[in-house]
């Protein structure tokens, strides 16, 4: 569900959330497409932009992207080669705190998970 403030006619969302299909929209800065689905989801917490198409484009979806609320280092995205530190094994998965981000350190705590 995304969240509009009444005030200033921004819509905030957060990660997960539902922005629409890839057919009708191209994901940018801060959103992703899942590839079982086709579907455009926010991977950040922040204010939505969509941006039309230019007018010559052949591609006429426009583009989301989110704005996160404040200033952060690398996120990871489906697909970013990490740098992380195995933090705990078990017989068919292993957690893993992630570090790096290509050659980005992060400044927040990710965790995933390896199976």
């Amino acid at each position: 569900m995304v969240m509009e403030l009444e005030e200033e006619g921004e819509k905030l969302v957060t990660p997960g959330e539902v922005l629409g299909k890839s057919s009708s929209l191209i994901a940018g800065k801060g959103t992703y497409v899942a590839p079982h689905n086709h579907i455009v989801y926010a991977s950040l917490n922040g204010r939505l932009t969509t941006i039309p198409p230019f007018p010559d484009s052949s591609d006429q979806r426009p583009t989301v992207k989110v704005t996160g609320h404040k200033a952060h280092g690398a996120v990871p995205e489906p697909g970013s080669i990490v740098i992380a530190r195995i933090t705990k094994v078990m017989a068919r998965m292993a957690s893993a705190d992630i570090m790096c981000v290509g050659a980005k350190s992060v400044r927040e705590k990710f965790t995933g998970s390896i199976r």
